[in-house]
């Protein structure tokens, strides 16, 4: 499979400078927030903590659907 993506017209290997440079294979590396509709935890960037989130506020707790938290 690897192989085949390789072949794509314009795809090539990164060096191990280039994947450090955009922290590559580091989960907390490169990622940064951002507003991210969502309809599922499956529709954010494995850097954030899923679909949705909840603030406190005054004692009340405001839901925020839709929104990947980061």
């Amino acid at each position: 499979m690897l192989k085949k993506t390789l072949n794509l017209k314009g795809v090539k290997n990164l060096t191990k400078a280039e994947q450090k440079e955009i922290s590559g294979g580091f989960w907390g590396g490169g990622c940064q927030p951002m507003l991210l509709e969502c309809e599922s935890n499956n529709d954010c960037p494995s850097c954030s903590f899923g679909c949705g989130f909840n603030i406190e506020f005054n004692g009340q707790v405001i839901n925020f659907p839709g929104v990947c938290s980061f």
